[in-house]
């Protein structure tokens, strides 16, 4: 699209149903955050202006500002209920990206398994099939929440649910490193 003339966001927009939902934005959060540590709304701008031009206005923006909210504030908070509420805040409450995040949430308050919790959220996106943002982004929660932000047992968690594992795992150590720094990974790792 870019090549045909159309700018961001349309570039993303126009003839991209396949991608627009996918995984490519959220997993190059990590350089606005830490670029705009603690500085959320600085920091999910730019993540929106990267993930426009390849995703639109669809769930792999969606999911680029969710993420890249959590790991800006959490340079400054570590409560991981808190950072999801303000990675929840900056996305509309119903896309497709945020039922995931709640889907997870709500799992794991209501202390279902989470490998019953990984087949809940593969079952809301079947229609939309793997490698795609929504699903993705709730096994990163699901990973942080059931290993309770243990760097060794958060990335297992998220990473043994399959899928797009390189970004689950990545995602998930990325935040845990900027919540804890080196002092956060265990020494055999």
């Amino acid at each position: 699209n870019l090549q045909r003339g159309l700018l961001p966001p349309l570039s993303g927009e126009y003839s991209n149903e396949k991608w627009k939902t996918s995984n490519g934005a959220w997993i190059r959060t990590e350089i606005w955050a830490s670029l705009y540590p603690a500085q959320v709304e600085k920091a999910i701008r730019y993540a929106y202006e990267d993930a426009c031009v390849d995703h639109g206005f669809g769930e792999g923006t969606y999911a680029a500002i969710f993420v890249a909210a959590m790991e800006s504030a959490a340079y400054v908070i570590s409560d991981i209920y808190q950072l999801i509420k303000i990675g929840l805040s900056k996305i509309p409450h119903d896309c497709r990206v945020a039922k995931a995040v709640n889907l997870v949430v709500n799992a794991y308050e209501n202390e279902i398994d989470w490998t019953r919790t990984r087949e809940m959220l593969i079952e809301q996106s079947a229609d939309i099939g793997w490698f795609q943002a929504p699903a993705n982004v709730g096994y990163v929660v699901l990973g942080l929440l059931y290993g309770k932000c243990d760097f060794k047992q958060s990335i297992i968690y998220a990473v043994n649910c399959g899928d797009d594992t390189d970004c689950t795992g990545a995602t998930v150590g990325a935040l845990l490193g900027i919540m804890y720094g080196m002092a956060g990974i265990p020494e055999d790792w």
